[in-house]
């Protein structure tokens, strides 16, 4: 019988999940639209948020989380794996100054709020591309897919996290991504999908 993996050697391989799943975000973030008003919704240390600058070279990035604790459907202490409301405004504080310098020239904004009262700031048909990580339930994912659309430009791209059944949503993303296309048919088509991430585009 195979001993356990050390707290060490668990690390080690989460970070090698973690590069392969960056190696073919940025390879899917080639093809997406370039130069355009972002959004990241659900941004949690800001990781990911310099990937999309990089690949993408957006007019301005738009951060939305509300670093905020959130029950764990798990019966976790929090959602994202912070103990208390204190670990996420250290995290919040974390990502500002990370970005700080992008923040003072504009090319980058926080939002400290939920995604829906988020995206009514956005005028509609203003989003040339959005990524989508935030609350993974099925109602969640809807909500913010319906908030989502008028607001994406023609051609713009919705791209989508965790398109699988093996978290705590079981087919939450999927349903609901599946039902936004069946709802919106003549004016979505699916533009690319890769291991779990997915995107559509705005006809």
């Amino acid at each position: 019988m195979a001993e356990p993996a050390s707290a060490e050697e668990r690390r080690k391989q989460q970070a090698k999940q973690r590069e392969r799943k960056d190696a073919l975000r940025r390879e899917m973030l080639k093809t997406m639209p370039h130069g355009k008003l972002s959004v990241e919704i659900g941004v949690w240390r800001g990781e990911f948020s310099q990937i999309l600058l990089e690949e993408l070279s957006p007019s301005k990035l738009c951060l939305i989380d509300p670093w905020g604790v959130q029950p764990d459907p798990d019966g976790g202490a929090s959602l994202a794996g912070a103990r208390s409301q204190d670990d996420m405004d250290r995290i919040y504080d974390a990502v500002k100054d990370r970005y700080s310098t992008e923040i003072a020239k504009g090319q980058v904004s926080l939002i400290r709020d939920f995604s829906i009262p988020a995206l009514r700031l956005f005028e509609d048909q203003s989003i040339g591309f959005a990524y989508l990580d935030g609350d993974h339930s099925y109602q969640g994912v809807k909500a913010d897919l319906e908030a989502l659309l008028p607001k994406m430009i023609e051609g713009g791209v919705i791209m989508l996290d965790d398109y699988h059944r093996r978290g705590w949503w079981k087919d939450g993303v999927m349903r609901a991504f599946h039902e936004f296309l069946g709802a919106n048919s003549a004016n979505l088509r699916l533009k690319a999908i890769k291991g779990a991430q997915v995107a559509v585009q705005k006809l």
